[in-house]
């Protein structure tokens, strides 16, 4: 799924009586008005959209599965106190 038909398709639906429609309407008549909009997303992308799920992009992927949480500096120790060595 594009990131771009996402951000395309969340900015289509803001309007209130579109959503409400959209939502309202049958899977059939879902994916022909995301066809009418010119959206290029199936009708399971759009409703994870709705509900805010996206997938990873390859980045944020990567530290999920290396589990890499970033690079963590403590503070310097305090004037005056000892340090270990």
């Amino acid at each position: 799924m594009s990131e771009n038909q996402v951000q395309a398709f969340v900015k289509w639906i803001a309007d209130p009586k579109l959503r409400a429609g959209f939502e309202a309407a049958a899977p059939e008549a879902q994916r022909e008005m995301l066809k009418k909009a010119g959206l290029d997303l199936t009708l399971e992308q759009a409703l994870a959209a709705l509900k805010g799920e996206r997938e990873l992009a390859e980045q944020e992927l990567d530290k999920v599965a290396g589990g890499d949480i970033g690079f963590v500096v403590p503070p310097p120790p305090p004037e005056g106190a000892p340090q270990n060595l």
